[in-house]
């Protein structure tokens, strides 16, 4: 009986729990990276995110479906830092990019299916936008390991590449569209995926999050 109500708590805050998984790995992730504890644990955590991605997914069949593609996932992205391939690289990150996408939309589609907003509903949509950002951030390091010259920092071309912790900062930075200049992309392919994303970003903000407003608003004024 307790362990059935640990299950059905997990479920009733699961978006809440993706939220958090998400910002681990934004925040602490490159903390941790950052103090040459390795990119095991930035994998770790990139890990721990889309199994919470695809947990709050309702049919257990499909649920199931995307938990085996996660697996692959990780398989695809393990050999790739193993055998150092660039082709199985772009492999795992594709994937992880299309499971990021269906948790997304899953997200944003549970964020607008009630008229009544709860922070259940906000934690969807909040997830939804820090999951574009992870994915774009893993689809950078994939593009730089393809092509080391697509990316700069500060002018010159990056000596080491370009780990993970590095690509989620530029990532959020062009979600937000900052533009801190300090990474630049330096190539016809890594441009159009930043202009992309920066556009994402802000059509996600002005709309998405202000239908959510509306539906808050719309529920206070009718009680």
């Amino acid at each position: 009986m307790k362990r059935f109500r640990i299950v059905q708590l997990i479920i009733r805050h699961r978006y809440a729990i993706l939220f958090c998984a998400l910002l681990a790995t934004i925040a602490i992730g490159p903390l941790l990276e950052a103090l040459d504890f390795g990119d095991t644990t930035m994998e770790t955590l990139l890990s721990i995110s889309l199994v919470a991605a695809v947990f709050p997914i309702g049919v257990m069949q499909r649920r199931w479906t995307m938990l085996g593609f996660v697996g692959l996932v990780l398989v695809l992205r393990g050999l790739a830092s193993h055998l150092d391939s660039a082709t199985i690289s772009v492999v795992g990150a594709v994937l992880w990019a299309a499971v990021a996408v269906v948790a997304a939309l899953g997200a944003i589609r549970f964020a607008l299916s009630s008229v009544r907003v709860n922070a259940e509903h906000l934690f969807a949509a909040l997830s939804a936008y820090l999951l574009i950002g992870v994915c774009w951030g893993v689809i950078y390091v994939a593009v730089v390991r393809v092509d080391p010259q697509a990316m700069m920092f500060v002018g010159a071309p990056l000596p080491n590449g370009l780990g993970m912790g590095d690509a989620i900062y530029f990532s959020f930075v062009t979600l937000a569209t900052l533009g801190y200049g300090d990474f630049t992309p330096a190539t016809p392919v890594m441009r159009g995926l930043s202009v992309f994303e920066a556009i994402i970003g802000q059509l996600y903000l002005a709309i998405l999050v202000a239908r959510l407003v509306s539906l808050r608003a719309a529920a206070q004024s009718s009680e």
